[in-house]
């Protein structure tokens, strides 16, 4: 499934982004490339660790369209990332 996430720079500092619809996963790069990057590693990160906590989430991905009318979205750069679930079903190493 693909993700929308938003990426936003503010003058004089990182790449900030933000998954609207995986709420408190945020991450940040100093280039843009570095800022996606890390957007999917957050992503699997936060997911991941809601699985080993055993908590319940789900994730249905929004429209760009209606994230980017929103003014919380306003501004920045929408892109997509790929997150695979089935990554996620490989036991934790010990």
């Amino acid at each position: 499934m693909d993700i929308p996430i938003l990426i936003r720079k503010r003058d004089g500092s990182r790449y900030g982004v933000t998954v609207p619809d995986i709420p408190g996963c945020v991450t940040s790069g100093e280039t843009l490339g570095k800022a996606m990057s890390n957007a999917t590693k957050a992503i699997y990160g936060h997911v991941g660790q809601l699985v080993e906590q055993g908590k319940a989430f789900e994730i249905k991905p929004s429209e760009v369209e209606r994230l980017s009318s929103q003014p919380d979205y306003a501004g920045g750069i929408w892109a997509l990332v790929c997150l695979d679930l089935s990554k996620l079903d490989d036991p934790p190493e010990t």
